[in-house]
This record gives structure tokens, C-alpha cells and sequence, in this order.
């Protein structure tokens, strides 16, 4: 069994991670214990963390098999992870997404752990042990129906009980949940997915593992290659990227509908545990999608917004043929009911079309406000905020100003009126945020800004501001959420929102070459997805409300407190090379 990378920092309370990795302080305090709840733990420990890992310990090896798992560990076998996953499986199916062999053929430590693979699944089949937070099944079709007309949920926090209970907080399983359809099939487009993780999800919704799920992930998962030669359920397709550094950083969701309908999530999470537990992620969820009449016209069940159109041009771009049922699954189905538009950034170079004008990216965006947002006073600062950040040049200018603000600031403003360039604000957390959240300095592991990248851009500080989101009951969830909006506080009001897998860099958003004699082509690296929201779709109006709700239309749920609070004079921005340390 694998060590635990984090060791002594290790926070986790889910036993499939301490299924798959052994830690040798709890092993050195368990072993001394009695098994029962009796343990001395030494006080350089946080005591109520570590009865919380020792428990499980004890539901996962019972003491008195502890003698024969710890042979096991030696012996260099891995307990399988072991949640079933499919309503009915037998009780040898299991999350392990390796070959087990005959039992007649594997030695007697590997025997002993398959023992404990049993015992492990019939903890597992308690959700409770899986799932941090679970919310009584079968309410999440009248959640979303109350969420109207924004759709937009956070994730709940685990160390955060009022979010438990907030109604514009979500769990995974809530996506899942019979109330909104009967699942028949279902695709995840992510970076990072565990899969053992995520169809444990699934096991616990009840969604039977005939189901076929294809996903499509960016980031290295040797788990994934070989699934489909033991999970015949799972197509797994790494996305291929033209360039070293590109990033297929997408977090997406299809879900299909046994009565033809389907419904498309668009996040911030990644597929795996840690970015459920106590991480601020945003989420959109649309409507219902009804399939179209068969005789329906070509262009039948369009949104206002266009959102089914930018949609299919934007799988096209994958190249991948396994898409193209999902493709063509899309263009038979009804999106007049979706009121936001989709936002897409593709790798390669862009140029703006007489059709569509510019296509992708913080371009697009551009575009979208210039035909669609009110006018607003320059004033009214651009305000950013993301889980990372790129190198973004010597100073302000370059492209903050020249590329990404210049396309934010757009509206509806007619041409020819003499505009300044808005003020720009970042928030991104504080050293001090990261080391006062729920998960102490750990909770900067989402947060992959690095002192290289920091050290060149010194006039990035003078824009910060901290994470704050007291009255989403987060302040101490770091966001791995992004988001871009501009907002009056004195009118309280907010011309627009963007919800995003895009953090603030020149990969994800672009960046136009310099050269005057062609067409401006904005270069792209990564895939990224998100929603704009614009008040004159969503709600008919101008503008949305900010704080109050305004003749009955609610009040836009920023996942962050306003005013914006500027870092002091002595804060410093959270750096992963202070996690080097810890680990």
C-alpha cells in the first residue's frame, strides 16, 4: 500500500482514501490503542482529527485482523477501492479498476486483503462512510426549480454546516438524483477524474453500471487507461493537446434522460474527492432539455442565446467520433428554455467571422457584451477571481489591459463616445486566508500559483483582493471557483456574470498577436467552458439585483462578499511553494 503523500497533514476522512493509502503515524497510534476508541495521542496531533482517521481505521481493519493487513502492506499489495458500483451488483463487484486475478493464484497476503476488500464493501454500502455530506434523496428537481432563474449552486462544504442546508448548495449526488430523470447514460468532461470515486457517485444514486458513461479527461490517469477492460460500461479518452503546456481543463457534464431528455452541467470541479470537500466550486445546471419532435426543422429548439449552437461547434473542435452521438443527441433536443450563453475557449489560433464574430475566448466574450450588456460607466470596476493565475506580463498593461480588460469593459455603449479603461480587481486568497481555512495550509493545494510566476509580476499585488464569503458561510473554503463580473454597489446592481473553468491566464482566455499587418488572431491553448449570464436574458431586465431581492426577481448569488476587501499592506498572496514544506 502506497504511503500518503501529505503524512502527518494528511486531513482526510473518507475511507477510500484510507483504503488505498496506509499512514504511518495513525498505524505507530492505532497499533499501540486498543481498537476501541481508547488511543494516546500525542499532542503535537489535532485530537479530534485524528479519532476521526483512527475510527476508520478501526471500520476498515478491525483489530484483529490489524497483525495480517500490516503483513499485507508489506507485502506491497494495495487493497482494492471497494464501494460497489451498481444497484444489484454482486458482492465482488467493486471500485478496483485492476485486475484482481483467481484467488487460487495470488499469494496469502493478497488473500488476507482481498478478506478485507469484503469487510470494506459492506462498510462501504453506508453512504454515510463514502459521502461526506448527504442530503435526503429525491428533492433536487424543487431545489433547482426554486434556484430559478439562475441555476447557479455551489458545492456544500463539509466542515461548513450551514451549507448543508443553503439552498444554493449542492452535492454530487444531488446531480444525480432520480428527481431530475431516470439516467440512461452519461458523459464527464473533465481534467482530473478519479474514477472509482465517481462511480461510487453512481452506485449510490442508483444508477445501474450497464449505464454507458464516456469520459473524456485531460490530466494523466493511469486508473483510466485499461478501465474499459473492466468496467465495459466506461469509454475513457484522454483528450490530446497540440501544445506541451495546453491544458484540457474543461469540467462539463451530459446527462441523459430515459425519456429522451437531457440536461447539461457546466462546473468547477474536478472529478475526485478532495474538490467535494472543502472547496468553494461553482455550478450551472440547465433546465430539463425535452427531445424535439422527430419532423422537427433544423434549426428548432434554439435558446435566445444561441447556447445549443456554440455548444455542438465547440465538441466539433475535440475531433473525438465518440462524441458525435452526443453531437447529434444535442441537435435533436429543445434548449429554447436555456437562458444564459455558453462561453468556449478552444486551442489554436481565432480570427473574428463576419457570422459569429470572434468565436472563442475572452473575445467572445467581448463580442457577446458589446451586442448584449447595458451601458456601463467606466468607473465600474472589471472584477476577476480564479484559482490560479498566469504569467501575465511586466506590468498592467500588457495584457491585462491591452487584451482581457479591453474586452470586458465592452456594452452596448454606440461607437464613436470616448471610453476609459475600467479599473481591474483580482481576488485571489492570502497567505492568511489559506492558513485560517478549514483544512489549514492543505487548503491551498487547489491554488497552483507559484513564486516563479509571482516573483516576475510585483505590480499584480496593488489589484488583490481577499477571499471573503461570509454570507455564503465560506470564507475558510478556498475557491477553486472562477469568476468575472462588474458590479455597482451603490446602485446594487450587477450588468453581468461569468461562471468559468478559466482561470485569469493567457492560456485559458488568450492572447492576440501583435502584428498590425494581419488580422488580429487570438491564440488559445486550453478547452475551457463556462456560462455568461445576462440580465436581458435572464430576467428582462437591465441589470440583476445585487444584495436584495428587486420586484420579485432574487438577488445574483456572488459567491463572494461585497465590498471587496483590498489585501493590507503586509499580506502576501498564497504561493504552492509554501506547501514544499508540509509534504
Amino acid at each position: 500500500m502506497k504511503e500518503c503523500p501529505y503524512g502527518e497533514k494528511c486531513y482526510r476522512k473518507n475511507p477510500i482514501h484510507f483504503g488505498e493509502f496506509s499512514h504511518a503515524h495513525l498505524d505507530a497510534i492505532y497499533e499501540k490503542g486498543n481498537g476501541s476508541g481508547d488511543y494516546e495521542i500525542p499532542a503535537k496531533y489535532s485530537s479530534e482529527m485524528i479519532h476521526t482517521q483512527l475510527k476508520l481505521l478501526e471500520k476498515l481493519f478491525p483489530k484483529e485482523s490489524a497483525k495480517k493487513e500490516k503483513e499485507a502492506h508489506s507485502s506491497g499489495s494495495k487493497p482494492p477501492v471497494t464501494a460497489p458500483i451498481a444497484s444489484g451488483s454482486s458482492s465482488s463487484g467493486s471500485l478496483d479498476t485492476k485486475p484482481s486475478g483467481s484467488s487460487s493464484s495470488r499469494p496469502a497476503a493478497s488473500q488476507d486483503t482481498s478478506n478485507l476488500a469484503k469487510k470494506q464493501k459492506l462498510n462501504a454500502k453506508n453512504i454515510k462512510d463514502y459521502i461526506p455530506v448527504v442530503i435526503e434523496k429525491g428533492g433536487m428537481a424543487k431545489k433547482l426549480e426554486r434556484a430559478a432563474p439562475y441555476n447557479m449552486f455551489l458545492t456544500a462544504i463539509t466542515d461548513s454546516k450551514p451549507t448543508h442546508s443553503e439552498p444554493l448548495s449542492i452535492t454530487l449526488q444531488e446531480i444525480l438524483d432520480e428527481s431530475l430523470g431516470e439516467i440512461e447514460s452519461t458523459v464527464q468532461i473533465n481534467f482530473m477524474v478519479d474514477i472509482g470515486w465517481l462511480l461510487g457517485h453512481y452506485y449510490f444514486a442508483g444508477i445501474l453500471r450497464d449505464k454507458p458513461l464516456l469520459v473524456l479527461y485531460g490530466d494523466e490517469s493511469p486508473e483510466l487507461l485499461s478501465i474499459g477492460k473492466f468496467k465495459p460500461q466506461v469509454t475513457a479518452i484522454r483528450v490530446r493537446m497540440p501544445t506541451p503546456f495546453a491544458t484540457s481543463h474543461t469540467k462539463m457534464m451530459f446527462l441523459g434522460y430515459s425519456d429522451g431528455s437531457m440536461r447539461v452541467v457546466i462546473s468547477t470541479a474536478n472529478l475526485y474527492e478532495d474538490d467535494w470537500h472543502n472547496r468553494t466550486q461553482g455550478l450551472w445546471i440547465s433546465p430539463k432539455l425535452p427531445a424535439l419532435p422527430e419532423d422537427a426543422d433544423t434549426g428548432a429548439g434554439e435558446s435566445l442565446t444561441g447556447f445549443k449552437q456554440d455548444l455542438m461547434l465547440y465538441l466539433v473542435e475535440y475531433k473525438i467520433s465518440q462524441l458525435q452521438p452526443w453531437i447529434a443527441r444535442i441537435r435533436k433536443s429543445d434548449f429554447s428554455a436555456i437562458n444564459v450563453f455558453f462561453l468556449g475557449s478552444v486551442p489554436g489560433g481565432h480570427r473574428e467571422s463576419s457570422v459569429r464574430g470572434h468565436p472563442w475566448g475572452h473575445a467572445r466574450l467581448g463580442s457577446l457584451l458589446s451586442k448584449h450588456a447595458t451601458p456601463i460607466d467606466d468607473r465600474i470596476p472589471v472584477i476577476c477571481q480564479s484559482s490560479s493565475i498566469g504569467s501575465l506580463g511586466a506590468n498592467v498593461q500588457a495584457w491585462i489591459q491591452q487584451d482581457f480588460v479591453n474586452s470586458l469593459k465592452k456594452d452596448s455603449t454606440p461607437a464613436g463616445k470616448l471610453r476609459q479603461m475600467p479599473p481591474f480587481k483580482m481576488i485571489y486568497p492570502s497567505f492568511g486566508n489559506v492558513s485560517g481555512s478549514h483544512d489549514g495550509m492543505l487548503g491551498g493545494g487547489c491554488l497552483p500559483y507559484g513564486k516563479n510566476t509571482n516573483d516576475k509580476q510585483p505590480w499584480l499585488k496593488d489589484y488583490l483582493q481577499q477571499w471573503k464569503s461570509s454570507d455564503r458561510y465560506r470564507s475558510r473554503a478556498m475557491p477553486h471557483i472562477k469568476s468575472y463580473t462588474r458590479f455597482n454597489l451603490e446602485e446594487q446592481s450587477v450588468y453581468w456574470f461569468v461562471l468559468t473553468s478559466a482561470n485569469l491566464s493567457k492560456a485559458a482566455w488568450g492572447c492576440f498577436n501583435k502584428n498590425s499587418n494581419i488580422q488580429p488572431c487570438l491564440r488559445i491553448a486550453n478547452y475551457e467552458v463556462g456560462v455568461l449570464f445576462l440580465p436581458r436574458f435572464v430576467t428582462g431586465e437591465d441589470t440583476f439585483p445585487l444584495g436584495n431581492n428587486r420586484d420579485g426577481v432574487p438577488a445574483f448569488p456572488l459567491p463572494y462578499d461585497v465590498p471587496l476587501t483590498p489585501y493590507a499592506p503586509d499580506d502576501k498572496p498564497f504561493l504552492m511553494d509554501y506547501l514544499q514544506g508540509l509534504h
